[in-house]
């Protein structure tokens, strides 16, 4: 006695396809599973497309504070690479570096206001 084939509908069969297809993404470090559409993975914060993370790690939070200064704050805080206790480390050093910047920006302005008042 054979059993009779299986008959799906379309919309079964959809459906069948987008759960195989969910259970089937998972990301190369940490083999958790991942959305479809995610760009980065919700567990280890991996760029799952090329060239997306590169912003988000100590080393392009780096080179944004060179090029943006206080900006690179925004990247840093949306970065899910980075624990808690660096983000507060970076966000601290970040600010004071650019208090710095200001305040040699401010005294750099003042001696050439006072060289150019005594030439005059």
């Amino acid at each position: 006695m054979t059993t009779p084939p299986i008959v799906m509908t379309e919309q079964e069969k959809l459906l069948m396809q987008q759960i195989l297809k969910k259970h089937s993404l998972q990301c190369s470090r940490c083999h958790l599973p991942i959305e479809e559409l995610d760009c980065y993975c919700r567990h280890c914060g991996k760029a799952l497309r090329p060239y997306m993370g590169f912003w988000y790690d100590h080393g392009g939070i780096f080179l944004c504070t060179l090029i943006a200064g206080p900006v690179s704050l925004l990247p840093l805080w949306l970065s899910r690479k980075l624990g808690i206790r660096a983000k507060i480390c970076w966000s601290a050093g970040i600010l004071l570096a650019s208090v710095y910047i200001l305040y040699a920006l401010r005294q750099s302005y003042l001696l050439f206001k006072q060289a150019f008042s005594l030439m005059m």
